[in-house]
């Protein structure tokens, strides 16, 4: 074999096996916050001056509910189906239509709460180490299946040493950071690691706290992610 050919040769064999493990973390740390099939677990939000607590409950496929239970949100829901967005208020009889970008708190809108898949949103770009904070990381930029998803390109830091999430940074397509999320330790619950905790910053400085607990699985009822009304 020429001997010119040889370093080609390598690097085709080591890319899928690069593919394989970058589809192979996203898997994991997707798994962290959507840990079983169904599930539900309780979100509490945190910024300055101001608390909201949701149940959230989520389907196989993604779908997902967000129930109020503090004081100002009790008997409103969000309600998540593929790329769509729905606020259900109290005394309505239709579904108001929003889009996942919007709001709920600060710089937590409704698709960072409640369904953020990388695996089915994102394909990995590249896949290299690099160290973070003195810790040695796996990164990876990811870039968009859908035009649907907001944020084009994702770059996601994963230690190397415990395949854990680290940071993402959410960027537009001009490559500006929109916000960035930093993930908290896992925690065990039913036998598998959970995420306890994420904090997302805007650019501009807005911060807010998302605390994740008292999981259970399964126990979600299909009928609850039906729209009332017409627009079903």
């Amino acid at each position: 074999m020429p001997t010119n050919l040889r370093p080609a040769m390598l690097l085709f064999a080591v890319l899928p096996a690069l593919a394989q493990s970058g589809e192979e973390l996203l898997a994991w740390v997707d798994r962290l916050r959507h840990p079983w099939p169904s599930f539900t677990m309780e979100l509490t939000l945190k910024a300055p001056r101001t608390s909201q607590r949701w149940k959230v409950s989520a389907l196989e496929n993604g779908d997902a509910r967000l129930d109020g239970l503090s004081e100002k949100e009790k008997g409103r829901a969000v309600l998540l189906k593929g790329d769509q967005m729905w606020l259900l208020l109290p005394g309505a009889k239709r579904p108001v239509k929003v889009t996942p970008q919007q709001r709920m708190m600060g710089p937590a809108a409704g698709g960072d709460v409640a369904r953020t898949r990388f695996r089915e949103d994102y394909s990995v770009e590249t896949l290299a180490e690099e160290s973070l904070d003195g810790r040695a990381c796996w990164r990876l930029d990811l870039r968009a299946k859908r035009p649907s998803v907001s944020a084009r390109h994702v770059v996601l830091w994963v230690a190397r040493m415990d395949s854990l999430p680290i940071k993402a940074e959410f960027r537009l397509a001009s490559g500006k950071v929109a916000r960035t999320a930093l993930f908290g330790a896992p925690v065990q619950s039913h036998g598998q690691s959970v995420l306890s905790s994420m904090v997302i910053e805007e650019s501009a400085g807005a911060r807010v706290e998302l605390l994740f607990g008292n999981w259970s699985k399964g126990g979600v009822d299909a009928a609850d992610f039906e729209l009332p009304g017409p627009d079903r």
